[in-house]
Order: C-alpha cells, then structure tokens, then sequence
C-alpha cells in the first residue's frame, strides 16, 4: 500500500456517500462500508507515494489553503475487468481540482504511480470493490444522480502505522 494525501468531504458529503454504501450493503453487495476501522471513511486520494518525505508534509500549507473546494460527485465509473469491478463515484474534475492535484503532485516529487500522474488521474470515491458482473449490474441500479460536495479538509494515509491523520 501507499502513503497517500486524501480529500475529505464536508459533512453532508459524507453522509450521502455513507448512504450510497448503506444501500449497496442492504441490498447485499460488497461495499467501501462495510469496512469499519476508525481511518476508512470516504475521501477523494489526491496523491500517492511509496513515502512521503518529511519536508513535503511541511509544506502542504499551500494545499490546505485551497480548501473549502467544490466538487461535483458525477455519475458512476467502472473500472476493473469481468468478476472483480470496481465501482466509484466519479468526481468532475475542475480546473481547481486538477491544479490542487497538481500542486500536490509536485510536492511529493516523483515515483507515483502512472495512474495517478498529472494528465492521467480520475478523481474518484470509491463505492465497491471486487463486484462480479452480475452484482454490478445490480449496484447501477441502485445509485442516484450526481451531486454536490465541498473538500473541506486534507489527510495523510500511513499504511506502515495504520494511520490518519489530518493535516
């Protein structure tokens, strides 16, 4: 796993992804809530790394001052192959957005992986893991339309200590 600095959303964010994961657990689909430890919750990754050096998380600064941001919580995204899809919301990329991740990018430095580089990343908040097709099929259908958060904070994932904390 990777350290990574996350995107955490406002309060009524949370709620209505918490209630996407509710409804995907109920209908007895595999959902990011049925995870329960005290670091899950949902959050947008902004950047990840094999480390974070010391004096990148001293300067965040300048990213925790474009928060509040707005986001819009776009339609479903798929991705993954057959038996073992992934189901996300997306998140509609502003300029705002892709500058702050940018930004965060160029902080950490190199050594990311492809996926999440400048140009490449699709911002993202991750609803299921491993759906076989026909349970995906069933989570479509149970999702609602788009909507609107705020990133209102930033956090830092350590995977080695099991960690978060807020930044």
């Amino acid at each position: 796993m990777r350290h990574s600095l996350d995107l955490l959303l406002d309060a009524s964010g949370d709620a209505a992804v918490r209630a996407e994961w509710r409804l995907l657990s109920e209908a007895g689909l595999p959902s990011s809530g049925d995870r329960q430890d005290a670091t899950h919750g949902p959050h947008v990754t902004l950047a990840e790394r094999d480390e974070v050096p010391a004096e990148a998380e001293r300067a965040v600064g300048t990213l925790v001052a474009s928060l509040p941001l707005a986001l819009h919580l776009g339609p479903p995204v798929v991705l993954g192959t057959a038996d073992r899809w992934f189901l996300a919301r997306s998140v509609v990329p502003s300029a705002a957005l892709l500058a702050l991740h940018a930004e965060a990018a160029e902080l950490l430095g190199p050594g990311g992986p492809p996926w999440a580089a400048p140009g490449a990343w699709l911002p993202h908040v991750t609803l299921s893991r491993r759906l076989t097709t026909t349970a995906l099929t069933e989570a479509l259908g149970l999702l609602g339309p788009a909507y609107d958060v705020a990133a209102t904070r930033l956090r830092r994932w350590d995977p080695e200590a099991r960690t978060v904390r807020d930044l």
